[in-house]
């Protein structure tokens, strides 16, 4: 019967369907997939093939975006725009200067009277020397820029002025007094 289940959950891996959705097969490291593979098929370049795809599967959605950030060419990084010239660029912007100036979105939401471009993909950066942001947000309303958030990544430094910085401090609210 064990062997029954991994025969066919081989075979659903290597088929590409998504018939099955049971937990209870599951298969934690690549070697022993490898290994249940070559027990199952005794094909060495088939179990590879399988390894392979299987690999890529299994793959998030946030993990394939690092690993795009991670493998960008110098090329590619030279040509990601600077964030703050894009917020001050887009800025009351309508639909199609967005779309010329940052190309296609990767997702688009609505909620309300706004609409939202979602870019996963490495469009901006914080300055020459950081890594690309995680994500940028275009917000329309009325079919102009409202707004544009970013999400940083973690290498990024923070500014050095902040609200925080400065009302957070002890110090400075007992000066003030």
């Amino acid at each position: 019967m064990k062997k029954l289940k991994s025969i066919v959950f081989l075979l659903l891996l290597f088929f590409g369907t998504n018939v099955c959705k049971s937990s209870e097969v599951q298969v934690t490291n690549k070697q022993a997939l490898f290994q249940n593979c070559m027990e199952t098929f005794e094909d060495e370049a088939r179990c590879k093939k399988l390894l392979e795809k299987s690999e890529a599967d299994l793959r998030t959605e946030a993990e394939e975006q690092k690993l795009a950030r991670e493998n960008l060419t110098k090329e590619q990084k030279d040509g990601l725009k600077i964030r703050s010239v894009v917020k001050d660029s887009l800025q009351s912007q309508n639909k199609g200067f967005v779309k010329n100036y940052l190309g296609e979105p990767d997702k688009i939401e609505h909620g309300g009277d706004r609409e939202y471009w979602v870019y996963t993909r490495p469009v901006t950066r914080y300055s020459v020397e950081n890594d690309p942001d995680e994500e940028l947000t275009v917000i329309f309303r009325r079919n102009k820029v409202e707004r544009i958030n970013h999400i940083k990544p973690a290498s990024t430094p923070d500014s050095d002025l902040s609200v925080k910085k400065l009302f957070g401090n002890k110090e400075v609210k007992e000066n003030q007094k």
